[in-house]
């Protein structure tokens, strides 16, 4: 898809919907601009510069579209269809769910606008002007651009202790309304879960396991950490009289007994493992499924502290464990030297804002105490860090692959990116996923690993 056809459909379609949209309101002037510097591997983005007059006067909006990249044979092989269709879907139906839920309870003190960005258009499947043909599946995202207000990506690498515990809070919210519809109308969480299409970690046939992205990028980063693990088993990184040093050795073996030739298998595992007990059945949820210091926008005050998070990027969106949303970005962007004494605070601060998020929906509901009582006994905390250490290995898989292009240098993640979009398949992209960063990263992912090992993780694996 070219630009030229982007930029017509804005043109001739999308402006006029937004505007048609918007109360009381007469277009001045409009601006489009694409830079392939602010492209997604699988999306090609557009500010658009929108400014409206209305009886108070002008009304300036920045918007960002967001459109699919690449060819057919590039969106399967990249599941772009299913990620796009999901999204789209959180923001046409899921978050409008929760609004109305809000709205029905009569809660003005939590607004959706809380989690994520205002949305002006969220459509998948046949799309009048992007479209070549009827069954020519397309997707438009249009959402405002929160830059002016102040927000923006955080540190590149790891987030302190501010950072980390601001990201508890959307998430907690959002894995609350699953909660809270749960109890108050499942028929409508049931709805938005089938909506979602299942987005699983293991091919299922023959045709989708060739140049399948999720075995390759797995696959690769098994390959790297067990080739350094093997070569500094006898080494002084480990203490061969030390019980825990001990365990790692024997959790890591066991690991690359089970899962080394598929370790897909595993995350799978770890997916739908929510359905195994009815303990863990209870904390399932609407996830946002990628949850990461690259997926979240971050607005300081004026001492440069985190005053407010939003979510963004829901392409990977799931319905499971809320510990694959925790886990990644806990494991993902805390340092090896904090995690420890970090870790006990950031469960209870996802926990608390969870809690009374759900506590707060349910007594709006009219629902008697005992009855609150009763849905709020499957949410304690006791059950929570129980149900986490069952799921938390999750984050550390994520490590596997994805930590060497956050500690590697500047132009090699540039290079692994550029890989990626476009020859993920190819020995380059191997050899690049393999050593960059050095052994610095390794020891960094071998971190993660022990703290999971400590902390007992990998011992139900």
């Amino acid at each position: 898809m070219s630009v030229d056809v982007h930029k017509s459909y804005i043109d001739k379609h999308l402006i006029p919907e937004i505007l048609s949209k918007l109360d009381n309101e007469e277009l001045v002037s409009y601006k489009t601009e694409h830079s392939s510097g602010l492209d997604g591997f699988m999306s090609a983005l557009y500010n658009i510069q929108l400014k409206t007059k209305s009886k108070e006067g002008e009304i300036d909006r920045l918007l960002i579209a967001k459109f699919m990249r690449g060819d057919v044979e590039f969106r399967e092989s990249s599941k772009s269809y299913v990620q796009f269709a999901n999204e789209i879907f959180i923001y046409s139906d899921v978050l409008p769910q929760y609004e109305k839920l809000l709205n029905e309870l009569k809660i003005t003190t939590l607004k959706i606008t809380e989690l994520a960005p205002s949305c002006y258009k969220a459509a998948f499947g046949y799309i009048e002007g992007l479209s070549s043909s009827p069954k020519d599946e397309e997707a438009a995202l249009v959402l405002e651009n929160l830059k002016p207000m102040g927000y923006g990506m955080g540190p590149r690498l790891i987030l302190d202790r501010d950072h980390l515990l601001a990201m508890c809070k959307p998430v907690a919210k959002h894995h609350a309304f699953s909660y809270a519809l749960r109890a108050l109308n499942n028929n409508q969480l049931e709805r938005l879960k089938s909506g979602l299409n299942v987005l699983q970690f293991i091919p299922q046939s023959a045709e989708e396991a060739k140049g399948h992205l999720y075995t390759i990028i797995y696959r690769l980063g098994f390959d790297r950490f067990y080739e350094y693990f093997d070569r500094i088993i006898d080494t002084n990184t480990f203490d061969k009289k030390c019980a825990k040093d001990l365990k790692l050795i024997e959790n890591l073996r066991r690991l690359k007994e089970k899962y080394f030739e598929q370790p897909t298998k595993l995350l799978e595992k770890l997916r739908v493992r929510v359905e195994e007990t009815e303990e863990d059945r209870k904390f399932a949820a609407i996830l946002h499924g990628d949850y990461n210091r690259n997926n979240v926008l971050f607005k300081y005050n004026a001492e440069g502290k985190v005053e407010d998070v939003k979510m963004i990027d829901f392409q990977e969106v799931r319905y499971g464990s809320p510990v694959l949303d925790l886990s990644f970005f806990m494991y993902f962007n805390s340092s090896a030297e904090g995690r420890y004494e970090l870790w006990p605070v950031l469960l209870q601060t996802y926990h608390s804002y969870m809690y009374e998020t759900l506590e707060m929906l349910l007594k709006a509901s009219g629902k008697s105490q005992q009855e609150i009582e009763d849905v709020l006994s499957h949410y304690t905390f006791e059950k929570f860090q129980r149900h986490f250490a069952r799921f938390a290995f999750y984050g550390v898989i994520i490590c596997f692959h994805f930590l060497p292009w956050m500690l590697c240098s500047e132009e090699e993640c540039s290079e692994l990116s550029e890989l990626f979009a476009n020859d993920f398949t190819g020995e380059r992209f191997r050899k690049l996923s393999i050593e960059a960063g050095g052994d610095e990263v390794n020891f960094q992912i071998l971190a993660a690993v022990r703290h999971a090992s400590e902390m007992g993780y990998m011992d139900d694996l």
